[in-house]
């Protein structure tokens, strides 16, 4: 196996271990009411850019928890994220920007010196969208 599929591999397994993932069936399910295609409304939100996905290694499709707000509908910032990376071929990349300390985002109170993962940020849009801009190239655990 090549050195970037290994860095790939560990980054993938590092994001899965931290946080949240839902399927769309638990998406829909959270929802009042459910609809009744249960892929719905996971489909439609990452197609229209609101949310992204992860495929596993098993071929499951996952959604990161911290995309939605406590009734799981899309955070607004999510959308402005995603924009600002623009377009990424592997979704995984994606997940670890989110995932991992970024240096554009710094911390606050006595941690003001350390950078923070974008998904510890999302309350501070214009740290999280700004470094989303900045971001250039790969990131990996």
């Amino acid at each position: 196996m090549a050195e970037a599929d290994i860095q790939r591999q560990k980054t993938v397994h590092a994001a899965l271990a931290r946080g949240t993932w839902l399927t769309a069936g638990q998406i829909n399910a959270r929802q009042s009411p459910p609809p009744a295609d249960r892929t719905q409304p996971a489909a439609e939100w990452k197609d229209c850019g609101r949310i992204f996905s992860v495929t596993s290694d098993d071929g499951l499709e996952y959604f990161a928890g911290y995309q939605f707000d406590a009734s799981c509908q899309p955070l607004p910032v999510i959308r402005d994220i995603l924009a600002a990376l623009g377009q990424v071929r592997d979704s995984w990349k994606i997940a670890a920007w989110f995932h991992f300390p970024n240096g554009w985002i710094a911390g606050t109170g006595a941690n003001e010196s350390q950078p923070v993962a974008p998904m510890d940020a999302l309350e501070r849009p214009d740290a999280v969208i700004g470094a989303a801009r900045r971001n250039r190239g790969t990131y990996v655990a």
